[in-house]
């Protein structure tokens, strides 16, 4: 049997659309920074590009930096912010990898912003330390969690931070083609976005600056992205993000994704509950992502459980999937209050595009299968 594919919020596979526009654009061949033909043809693709996107995010184009990823676009975010000097600066305690290291870098007194238990940030605790600290804040926070779907309340909180006259940045990664677009848009200072979460390729990512605020760019080099971040553009990339973007970002695709990755998660959800003692499932209690689904099953490893799931036909993941390969304690699980061996006993599976409502059924089939070998308590056998 085919394998199953469950781990779209790493990466999920290429649309379609996605694959015809990059080999359009690969056919080009030109360099957009040339003056000459192909040079001119391909720094149009790339501009087509920018407009379609600043288009769906409701920005201006000249509001777009594209970049190599997710990674390259917060790390810029947060230097431009340092070099613009905001401060103090507040970073939620449940942040990717990619803005947590850096950020402690950066800022070593940076404070954390405690979380519930559901992930869901303390917007009250973070309003009273900013009417206590005052200078010009910067806040950090995700919009969702890529481990347990938690969708922040960013409404509330870009409130509070502009009546403090401070900054926010945001990793809107987990939520481009998962939520309206609207829930987000215009409410970030700086607001970061991946092409391969939404079925584009690997390899593109776009900042998202608001009027007034810097893009600053620390590397010597061309000067392209209009000075703000040197290296030749990955073209082919870019085109392939902005037609993935196309398809999965309008309010109909939005709420067709949605109808289709609630369904195929609740038809995973449902049995396992049922059937398997002891399962916890993360941010089941607040609002989350419609594809993912985080679950806890103390004791057994989320290592082990997602080799049971490999050698199985499936593809689950632990923890992020953006560090170095490693499946490791929870640090998010932790900031929520999990105990560490909860935090080390976590599996995510997260539903996309190309998902089906069987996938979910399927999955828990083979889910509750490797848990009764493993030796966990599986009161019914799913036939």
């Amino acid at each position: 049997m085919d394998r199953l594919y469950a781990d779209h919020n790493a990466t999920s596979p290429l649309r379609p659309e996605a694959r015809e526009a990059m080999l359009r654009a690969i056919d080009l061949g030109g360099n957009p920074s040339s003056v000459h033909g192909e040079g001119r043809a391909a720094k149009r693709a790339l501009e087509d590009a920018r407009e379609s996107l600043a288009h769906i995010l409701e920005c201006g184009a000249d509001a777009v930096t594209f970049t190599s990823g997710a990674t390259e676009a917060l790390h810029l975010a947060m230097e431009s912010a340092k070099a613009m000097g905001f401060g103090p600066v507040y970073v939620s305690s449940v942040e990717h990898d990619a803005v947590w290291s850096y950020a402690v870098k950066l800022w070593p007194e940076a404070q954390l912003i405690p979380v519930n238990p559901g992930g869901i940030l303390d917007v009250d605790w973070l309003g009273q330390e900013l009417d206590i600290q005052g200078g010009q804040p910067l806040v950090i926070a995700q919009g969702a969690n890529n481990e347990t779907g938690t969708i922040q309340p960013l409404n509330a909180i870009s409130t509070r931070v502009r009546a403090a006259g401070g900054a926010l940045l945001c990793d809107a990664v987990q939520l481009l083609g998962k939520v309206s677009v609207a829930q987000f848009a215009g409410l970030t200072d700086w607001l970061v976005v991946s092409s391969h979460k939404i079925g584009g390729p690997m390899g593109a990512g776009a900042l998202i600056a608001a009027p007034g605020i810097d893009v600053f760019n620390g590397r010597a080099g061309g000067g392209q992205e209009r000075g703000a971040r040197s290296g030749t553009e990955n073209v082919a990339a870019i085109v392939g993000f902005a037609a993935a973007a196309t398809v999965a970002c309008d309010d109909d695709a939005v709420q067709a994704y949605q109808d289709l990755t609630s369904r195929t998660r609740h038809a995973f959800e449902l049995p396992v509950a049922t059937a398997l003692s002891g399962v916890d499932f993360v941010s089941q209690t607040v609002r989350r992502l419609s594809n993912t689904s985080c679950l806890v099953v103390d004791g057994w490893e989320g290592a082990r459980q997602v080799m049971a799931m490999d050698l199985a036909g499936v593809a689950v993941s632990a923890g992020s999937a953006c560090s170095s390969g490693k499946v490791k304690m929870s640090r998010i699980l932790k900031a929520c209050g999990y105990s560490d061996s909860a935090a080390a006993s976590s599996i995510r599976a997260s539903f996309g595009w190309s998902s089906r409502i069987e996938d979910g059924v399927r999955l828990a089939e083979l889910y509750l299968e490797a848990a009764a070998r493993a030796g966990r308590n599986v009161t019914t056998q799913v036939a």
